[in-house]
């Protein structure tokens, strides 16, 4: 088989730990008949797994030159489809509700770094897929599973947790890749939910209000919101308590959790 030197523009970093790669599909909500999607197969280690674990996969494969490792997978697998586009460069919720219609899909992945928040994304959108085991970068695990009042919880946390719960599975150290990284890694899962959803009248109004919230993380609730929306401060700190009389001019975004996020969204507008 011919070797190829992982590309760092592509942001390929290959799983190699095989104990790594076991705990993967053993605690990923999957089984013998679902459908998954994996993103970035590279030299195809977790989907020598994946094939004999669940009833088809779907990778996405953005390098051509994976192809020597990939193409003799899927010739022993055929439950195993692979197309060679750049998942960013497509619809992929398009593509993924067209081939499956309503039926349930879950993504498996060791997905690049730098496109992770967009991945994450993409997927919350796409109606289909309604769990996810994805392995990231530990700072950006950490985000995701962050509580409020803690340094590592933001706009990225409330978003994602407002779509889908989520939770750490599994720790993984640098040394498990090759190349090694410079940073290690964990593996997550998320798992989508409509509660808050229900809650919430106004869906793009309330990721707007978490977004302008965290604008600059230094400043208060009122001096985010008073710029994002060019309001009086004092007419603004009028509003928000009559929402909830909690709030002060020292109040900040990340003092709040997402029903204090989900309120001041539905009484915005009143």
């Amino acid at each position: 088989m011919q070797t190829n030197r992982p590309k760092k523009q592509y942001g390929q970093n290959f799983l190699t730990d095989e104990h790594v790669l076991r705990e993967i599909i053993s605690r990923s909500a999957i089984d013998k008949d679902s459908i998954v999607i994996e993103i970035g197969p590279g030299r195809g280690a977790l989907t020598k797994h994946l094939v004999k674990a669940v009833k088809h996969v779907l990778a996405f494969e953005i390098d051509e030159t994976l192809k020597p490792y990939l193409i003799p997978i899927q010739a022993d697998n055929p439950n195993l489809e692979i197309l060679f586009q750049d998942v960013m460069s497509i619809n992929i919720k398009e593509e993924i509700e067209q081939r499956f219609n309503d039926q349930r899909v879950a993504c498996i992945a060791n997905i690049p770094y730098y496109i992770t928040s967009p991945i994450i994304f993409m997927l919350l959108e796409t109606n289909n897929v309604t769990n996810a085991s994805l392995m990231i970068q530990k700072e950006v695990a950490d985000r995701l599973i962050a509580n409020p009042k803690t340094k590592a919880y933001g706009a990225f946390t409330v978003l994602v947790k407002f779509e889908a719960e989520v939770k750490k599975l599994i720790s993984v150290k640098r040394g498990c890749f090759y190349p090694i990284p410079a940073v290690d890694s964990a593996v997550i899962e998320l798992t989508k939910h409509n509660t808050y959803k229900e809650q919430c009248r106004n869906h793009e109004l309330f990721r707007q209000l978490v977004k302008a919230s965290f604008g600059q993380k230094r400043k208060t609730l009122l001096n985010n919101l008073s710029q994002t929306f060019d309001l009086n401060k004092q007419e603004l700190l009028k509003k928000l308590q009559l929402i909830d009389d909690s709030y002060t001019e020292f109040t900040r975004a990340e003092e709040m959790s997402i029903d204090q996020f989900i309120q001041l969204t539905n009484g915005w507008e009143l």
